[in-house]
């Protein structure tokens, strides 16, 4: 459709500025009307189902008992109460029930306002929760009652309940008192014990009212609701009515100018005109259409430049595919590398845990099996990460297995692999290591430290730290390695383990640190399960947020005895 017949354009705009005028006006007066009905319904149900009628029924029983004791005053002669005197002539005047209402009220419009006290005379049929008036004597026993099947003319504190029959006391000598309370039926019920005084100030006996404190039965809450809803859900038809067509037209007034505006410049690009744009002036849903009109606009202009664009993007996803495809190659050749499992030999435990921070990393960890059953540990970090990081471990750790085939020493092993990995490594670069031979027979650790984090033994909750002298492989070269060897006895364990758990930095920027990892050893290392204790206390003190920075491996020694094998 094209504008080039004005008339016609404009007429159809008018008629959807109509439509659009007419559903501004329907829905701002639905809206308005719902908020009405939820406001005043919510309204009645907070007021009807919580404690404030029972306050008020709590007053509206104050204030009648108040009544109905000054009447009985009036009544009495002398110190003796005229029960039938005094009733009769409140239910004549009505002055109990005008007693019980709002002053200004109307007990039409809000009919669980009311507070009507009837005489419910012997053998009807029980009305359920009704109010009831007694008048009491001085002895206790009950002069006049509103409903005497519920209570006879008998001494009051034998047929009602003891938190009543303590207020009916305490009236009686002197001291009026109230309190809404759940009776045995599960209702909230109001009760008030009201002295009737002679003239001579001294108590001659009271009055006793028991309400319901909830909605009546005979209440009609629809009827209170729509007697509110209905009166003023009106004067908001009528004030809304013409605020909102006048709103409907002036808000809908802007929003035609800009489609026709958006149709004509559609018109002209289809024409031929391709400078054509569309001012974008908000951030609605026309202004969407407008900023869809210009991309489109744009992106025919710019098509051989965005086909450029995305070849180029494409070849980006498949150099970055072919790159993330090497990485998990270059991870599961380096996974090949490490040990499948810990090694199984009597008496002793052997626990690991490897995590590269990336595909790939730089820390090792080896065991070689030597002559006469020795076990040869190997733990070590290299530089650095990523790639080069890896060879530089797979190199190292061929080397280390070459080195100690034979009978050689820690020291020896060390010193001869520094001196190959020094003609070999890359400036800059170099590999940390710690290399031990346990002997199974005798549970003797030797071992010699190449500039690596030192170990821990844990021996009867105290901390020692295997260290031994050495500079890390492939710095310097001819380099001698001190050798250190303790004995372990039932029960010890060492952690091996490298800077990734010991640098590891929380959100603060604190490192872990070595002594918090020997305080958890001597306070909160445990034979079984230490690898795990380690790394819940690590992801406690990092937080779930961390982003791993290197890479982290532990290996366990535990010494259990003679006779122990650990299970494949």
């Amino acid at each position: 459709m094209t504008f080039s017949n004005q008339s016609g354009g404009l007429k159809l705009w008018s008629r959807l500025r109509i439509r659009m005028a007419i559903s501004y006006t329907v829905i701002t007066v639905v809206l308005v009307l719902l908020l009405e009905g939820l406001v005043v319904t919510a309204g009645f149900l907070i007021i009807t189902r919580s404690p404030v009628p029972g306050y008020f029924a709590l007053a509206r029983a104050s204030q009648a008992a108040q009544i109905y004791a000054l009447q009985a005053a009036v009544d009495a002669e002398g110190n003796t109460l005229d029960p039938h005197t005094t009733f009769e002539n409140l239910h004549n005047i009505e002055t109990a029930r005008w007693a019980a209402q709002w002053q200004d009220g109307d007990p039409g419009m809000m009919s669980f306002w009311n507070l009507d006290i009837p005489e419910i005379e012997p053998g009807s049929p029980d009305p359920g929760p009704q109010p009831i008036a007694l008048l009491i004597g001085a002895d206790g026993r009950v002069l006049y009652s509103t409903f005497p099947d519920r209570f006879p003319e008998a001494n009051i504190f034998s047929i009602t309940s003891e938190q009543d029959a303590e207020m009916i006391r305490a009236a009686l000598a002197g001291t009026s008192d109230g309190a809404v309370r759940e009776n045995t039926d599960g209702m909230m019920t109001a009760a008030v014990a009201e002295t009737v005084w002679n003239r001579d100030g001294d108590p001659i006996g009271a009055v006793f009212i028991q309400a319901p404190a909830g909605v009546p039965q005979n209440s009609n809450l629809f009827a209170d609701v729509a007697a509110v809803l209905i009166p003023s859900g009106m004067a908001w038809l009528c004030m809304m009515l013409p605020v909102g067509l006048l709103f409907g037209f002036m808000t809908t007034r802007g929003i035609i100018r800009r489609i026709e505006r958006l149709a004509v410049a559609t018109d002209r690009f289809r024409a031929g005109d391709f400078s054509q744009r569309v001012p974008v002036r908000r951030r609605d849903e026309i202004g969407l259409l407008e900023s869809q009109f210009n991309l489109m606009a744009e992106q025919l202009i710019d098509s051989f430049e965005q086909r450029s664009a995305m070849a180029e993007q494409s070849a980006r996803r498949e150099e970055r595919a072919r790159i993330e495809q090497e990485m998990n190659s270059a991870h599961y050749i380096q996974k090949a590398l490490l040990p499948e499992s810990a090694p199984v030999i009597e008496g002793c435990r052997i626990d690991t845990f490897y995590n590269p921070a990336r595909e790939v990393g730089g820390d090792l960890y080896d065991f070689l099996t030597l002559p006469d059953g020795r076990l040869g540990i190997v733990i070590g970090d290299v530089t650095g990460k990523g790639i080069p990081a890896a060879l530089i471990m797979a190199t190292t750790t061929a080397m280390i297995r070459a080195a100690a085939s034979g009978s050689k020493r820690p020291g020896e092993v060390l010193g001869l692999v520094n001196n190959l990995l020094q003609v070999q490594m890359p400036s800059g670069m170099f590999a940390t290591c710690f290399y031990a031979i346990l002997e199974p027979e005798n549970q003797r650790l030797t071992y010699a430290n190449a500039g690596h984090n030192i170990p821990y033994l844990a021996r009867n909750g105290k901390v020692i730290e295997l260290r031994a002298t050495g500079m890390p492989l492939g710095l310097l070269p001819e380099q001698t390695y001190s050798e250190q060897e303790v004995v372990l006895e039932p029960e010890d364990f060492i952690l091996f383990y490298t800077d990734g758990l010991v640098e590891a930095h929380n959100t603060n920027r604190e490192m872990f640190g070595s002594p918090r990892l020997k305080w958890l050893l001597q306070n909160g290392g445990r034979r079984d399960g230490l690898i795990s204790y380690l790394l819940n206390d690590l992801e406690t003190f990092t937080g779930p947020d961390w982003e791993q920075e290197d890479d982290v491996t532990l290996i366990v020694v535990q010494h259990r005895g003679r006779g122990y094998y650990a299970r494949p």
